[in-house]
């Protein structure tokens, strides 16, 4: 168990090591976290030491509520002391305050024995108070190993060590106590956290122990009730609380001196009081719990809340509130060793040290070294003397008691705080007497009354006596201190001080009242940056000014704009108390106080020391020699830089040193080339006389090149700046001979770029003519090609011309009158043709897409358009084969040509049906976001995944055992798609069948074309009376069985005249058949015109031709024909016929 409680406790200080260096990083994040306010308010929780973490509880078992004005003290100080707090922060910043024994030695003249007088008093006070947390950390030890393997002296000094190694680590890292230590108040807050979670733990598991035992609440609720909140005690430890919230040194640094923000005072306000009252409200239940007789008997009230959790078997429990007690002894040992370090070193040891070690060359010497490690062995020291007196005088009393005691002694320092702030005749000497009434008083009426009585005392004398003595040492404090301040005389210094931290000056307020009764015209105000910045710089302010504001005579009074902007000026030179205590004289045109106008000069002399601090820090990180003269040539200033470049010995460079020494130096060294040393100087010295700005290369004897830049100052003197470009020049002369080694290989590489040129040239010829080549070739190709194409095209044709007559021929016949055998013959004859047809139409497809001769018309329609003439044309044939094809239309609206997508869908459902033996055909339409999809399903055989992708080739079949087609129709189908820039995908499954989907565009309804009848329907007729032309004889003898069969009256003409003729002398007929491609000098559309206007009357004609352009269907329709392609089908041409009765 021991080693585990030191692997724990080990573990937890590194954590804290690690968030403290994290916490001094500049990150941004870092930065964010560390300087929260939250961080503020729980660094804070300081307060909250050993003796609150266990001491209290005890208290609260021993005396109920008399534990809690120690908490109280500091609510109501946050609650409604926020001026008197806001005004001490204020003070110190100003005032540049380190510590409390700072304050108030500032406040009081700056009197160093008035310094040691309040570090001496935090010494008593502080001593047994770390005492009392070493006390803690190795009870808590003790009482959470149980075996003691390890005794309390050893757990003590080695807890010891650790502070001492964490507060020198992370307290000494800088000498200016007062910038923000992020690191270390971050480590503090965590730790304030911790311990109230582990507080917290405690407090469940003292309730849930009390919620075990029956009527426990009725029986102990008598513990708490009937107490005076209003007795001697009870008040005048609130008090004391109160104080000691400003008056302990740790708490005033981390309060005072480590707030960076004022308005995290409000923060604190309310989340510091909120930490305390939860701390109050978890000791109640622990208390209570330590008192009930089945639950805290045989443990100590002062380490209860160590072994509620020990007796409850949680022994991870036990080991964190072990980490919070951890955390209440750290913070407060660290802080409050680094507080009281500071004082020490800076009040009592530093002084004299400085005194024996005063030279001529301070100004230049740096004593950050020895004022750290004079620091860290007052750490030491302080800790050492912590531990001695924790081992001899601290085994007797109770934690609370030592807690109180210390508290008793630094409430002494409250009336020179207070008084300071607030009274202003306040002296050192009525601190002196204060001070040293109380501390006799101090040791009367309460520690010699304490140590006479020994362990006698019950605890209410305790606390009675205790309180007692402290109000009685506070109140002899207060009178001497006032009784002696107002007897006292005081000097210059006194009042000067007195005035800074009585009325510190207020910049908002002096804004808000600024420009109130103004006395001084606008050239006052220019005099008075004149004074302060010169004139050419108030000149150019002046002129900045005037370019966006109006700027008054010199005689008028000026804006408050002018005023704003005088003061800001000012600002950066004298800083913004004294630019505005500054402004505000000259515009109520008053004369200062003596003590003002000397406190003034003191905040502008702070201020040119942060300006002077900051070019000096600026020059020193600079990479280049800096050396300046005045307009006396002498040397006044200069850098680290400049005395290492030119190895000048230690102490040999001094302010006022004329700088002809100097160069007299550097030229005996042989600094300055060869010549006469006088020479080297009077030229140079003579430069500086001039005035006249330089710039040299210097090469020294070592091999160093020194570039040197010289320029005048305006008020007379010199600047010049050093730099090293040694390594510069190095490179400079290496560049210059590769530039000379480049020049050669870039001649011969020249050379061989020509000869390589050469080269190039004749391949490019070569490829040149090769491309020609290959251009002719190509060109050879798409001739070919394209004669190919026209040849399809034209065969194509010609072939399709027989094709329609055999097809009128065959639907001439009479099929009743045909046997059985001739039947099935004619039957097949039927299948034969429709295969040569749908080949000759594929082809002469294929072609005209090849010679781009299509091209596409697309307009808005209804989808039905399409899908329902198909689903009747396909549904007998789907009959015959024993499949159902259904069809789920979204009646959408789509945009596209109406004749190719009725050809691509077409083909897929001739295939879908074709290919499909049984099962069913599905057309289907699913609505997209942007596009209309239509798949049309199958059960047939399936396409494998290696086909599918050549399934639209030409002339690609799938190889199943039976192959019904040529290998065209998705051929066609898919340089449709391509035409309509419509997508086509497949999906299908071998044995399970396919699924073929194109995406068609969404329509505009508005857009629609409604179909109109644009035919006249003549009267009924049994009898139709029709003329056919055509060129081919064969045609028109076909046509006419066809006729003779559904019993038309007809009249044939083969040539163009004879038809005229026709129509000359007889009357019109009730439907024109006409073939397009009648001979050189007329066509189909222009003979149907003719005989229209022979007749005078739009006859209905129906052009059949195998002309399948889309300009000719075009031209058709807006003559109102209607078009059939050849060969033409039967039913068609009947149901035009019949649609023209």
């Amino acid at each position: 168990m021991t080693a585990i409680l030191l692997l724990v406790a080990a573990a937890y200080i590194g954590v804290l090591f690690w968030l403290a260096n994290w916490g001094d990083k500049t990150t941004p994040r870092a930065l964010k976290i560390s300087h929260h306010p939250f961080v503020y308010a729980f660094s804070l929780g300081i307060y909250c030491t050993s003796w609150t973490y266990y001491g209290s509880v005890g208290t609260a078992a021993t005396s109920s509520w008399h534990y809690f004005p120690i908490l109280l003290g500091p609510i109501l100080l946050f609650l409604f002391g926020q001026g008197f707090l806001r005004k001490l922060i204020l003070v110190s910043k100003k005032q540049n305050i380190t510590t409390i024994a700072d304050f108030i030695s500032a406040r009081y003249g700056k009197r160093q024995t008035t310094a040691v007088m309040v570090t001496m008093i935090a010494l008593l006070a502080t001593i047994p108070y770390i005492a009392l947390q070493l006390k803690a950390l190795s009870s808590s030890f003790l009482l959470l190993q149980q075996d003691e393997q390890v005794s309390g002296t050893a757990l003590a000094l080695a807890g010891t060590l650790i502070m001492a190694l964490f507060a020198i680590f992370f307290g000494t890292r800088k000498v200016d106590v007062t910038e923000y230590r992020s690191g270390l108040m971050l480590a503090v807050a965590f730790e304030s956290i911790v311990k109230l979670l582990a507080l917290g733990i405690v407090a469940v598991l003292a309730w849930q122990s009390l919620a075990q035992v029956p009527d426990s609440f009725e029986a102990l609720s008598k513990h708490w009730q009937s107490f005076d909140f209003f007795n001697f005690n009870f008040v005048g430890q609130t008090l004391m609380a109160a104080a000691a919230i400003v008056c302990l040194p740790r708490q005033f640094h981390v309060v005072v001196v480590d707030n960076h923000n004022t308005s995290h005072l409000k923060t604190a306000r309310w989340a510091f009081t909120l930490y305390l009252l939860l701390i109050a409200a978890m000791i109640i239940p622990i208390a209570t719990a330590a008192i009930h007789p089945d639950i805290g008997y045989g443990a100590a009230p002062d380490s209860f809340v160590l072994a509620l959790p020990i007796m409850m078997e949680h022994p991870i429990l036990a080991t964190f509130v072990f980490i919070g007690g951890l955390s209440a002894a750290t913070a407060m040992i660290v802080v409050a060793t680094l507080t009281l370090s500071t004082m020490l070193s800076n009040d009592v040891i530093l002084p004299l040290l400085f005194k024996h070690k005063f030279k001529k060359n301070i100004l230049n010497s740096s004593f950050k070294s020895q004022i750290l490690l004079v620091r860290r062995f007052v750490i030491a020291a302080i800790l050492l003397l912590s531990y001695m007196y924790q081992q001899w005088f601290g085994h007797g009393e109770a934690l609370a008691n030592m807690g109180l005691v210390a508290f008793s002694l630094v409430t002494q320092l409250l009336p020179a705080i207070v008084g300071g702030l607030y009274w202003r005749k306040g002296h050192a000497y009525g601190v002196y007497a204060g001070l040293i009434a109380g501390f006799i008083c101090w040791m009367l009426f309460l520690m010699f009354p304490i140590l006479e009585a020994g362990g006698l005392l019950d605890y209410e004398m305790r606390q009675t006596l205790i309180t007692r003595g402290t109000l009685l040492a506070l109140l002899a404090n207060i009178s001497c201190y006032i009784s002696f301040s107002i007897g006292a005389q005081e000097r210059l210094i006194d009042r000067i001080q007195a005035a800074a931290f009585v009325n510190p000056k207020d910049q908002a307020a002096l804004s808000k009242r600024l420009n109130k009764q103004v006395r001084a015209t606008v050239y006052d105000f220019k005099v008075l940056l004149q004074t302060f910045l010169g004139v050419q710089r108030s000149q150019q302010l002046l002129g900045h000014y005037a370019q966006n504001n109006i700027l008054e005579d010199n005689d008028a009074y000026p804006a408050p704009e002018f005023i704003s902007f005088c003061e800001r000026a000012l600002t950066g030179v004298l800083g913004a108390s004294s630019a505005q205590a500054l402004i505000r004289t000259v515009s109520s045109g008053r004369q200062m106080a003596f003590e003002e106008v000397v406190n003034f000069f003191d905040e502008t002399t702070q201020a040119l020391q942060f300006n002077q601090n900051l070019l000096y820090t600026s020059l020193e990180n600079l990479s280049h020699g800096i050396s300046v003269v005045d307009k006396d040539l002498k040397l006044v200033a200069w850098n680290k830089r400049y005395h290492e470049m030119f190895a000048y010995p230690d102490g040999f460079l001094e302010v006022g040193q004329p700088i002809e020494e100097v160069i007299r130096f550097n030229a005996e060294r042989g600094e300055c080339g060869p010549g006469e040393i006088d020479k080297h100087v009077d030229k140079r010295v003579q430069h500086l006389k001039n005035g006249t700005p330089h710039h040299f290369i210097r090469h020294r004897r070592n091999g160093q090149v020194f570039e040197m830049t010289g320029n005048p100052l305006p008020e007379g003197g010199f600047v010049t700046s050093f730099s090293d470009i040694t390594t510069h020049i190095a490179t400079q002369n290496a560049l210059e001979e590769i530039n000379m080694d480049l020049e050669n290989r870039i001649e011969a590489r020249t050379q061989e770029i020509r000869t390589i040129n050469m080269d190039l040239k004749a391949e490019i010829t070569n490829r040149h003519e090769t491309e020609q080549a290959l251009m002719a070739a190509k060109k050879e190709a798409e001739q070919a090609n394209e004669s190919k194409t026209r040849f399809l095209a034209l065969a194509s044709h010609d072939i399709l011309q027989p094709l329609n007559a055999a097809r009128l021929y065959l639907a001439a016949i009479d099929t009743n009158n045909l046997v059985s055998k001739d039947q099935g013959n004619f039957e097949k004859l039927t299948d034969s043709l429709d295969s040569t047809v749908h080949l000759m139409s594929a082809l002469l497809d294929i072609a005209k897409l090849e010679q781009g001769a299509m091209k596409p018309t697309p307009r808005h329609f209804n989808i039905d358009d399409i899908l329902l003439p198909l689903a009747n044309e396909y549904a007998i044939i789907s009959k015959e084969k024993g499949l159902e094809l259904k069809v789920r239309s979204s009646h959408s609206i789509v945009h596209s040509d109406t004749t190719y997508l009725r050809r691509i869908i077409q083909n897929l459902v001739s295939n879908a049906v074709k290919y499909t033996d049984n099962g069913k055909v599905l057309i289907a339409c699913r609505r997209r976001k942007h596009s209309l999809r239509l798949e049309v399903w199958d059960t047939g055989p399936g396409i494998s995944n290696h086909e599918q992708n050549k399934i639209f080739n030409d002339f690609y079949r799938i190889q199943a055992g039976d192959n019904k087609g040529i290998g065209l129709g998705l051929g066609v189908v898919k340089r449709l798609c391509d035409l309509l820039s419509i997508t086509i995908s497949v999906n299908s499954v071998v044995n399970q069948g396919s699924r073929f989907a194109i995406d068609i565009p969404y329509g505009n309804v508005d857009l629609l074309q409604v179909k109109e009848d644009i035919s006249q329907k003549p009267q009924s007729k049994t009898q139709l009376n029709v003329i056919a032309v055509d060129d081919d004889p064969k045609n028109l003898e076909a046509m006419a069985s066809l006729l003779d069969k559904w019993h038309c009256y007809y009249q044939l003409f083969y040539k163009v005249e004879d038809a005229l003729a026709y129509a000359k002398h007889n009357l019109a007929p009730d439907v024109i058949l006409m073939d397009y491609q009648l001979n050189d000098n007329c066509d189909g559309i222009s003979l149907i015109k003719s005989l229209r206007t022979a007749w005078q009357n739009t006859v209905p004609a129906i052009l059949i031709t195998a002309v399948r352009d889309e300009e000719v269907k075009v031209a058709a329709k807006n003559e109102q024909i209607h078009y059939l392609s050849k060969p033409v089908k039967p039913a068609k041409l009947k149901a035009l016929l019949n649609h023209g009765r």
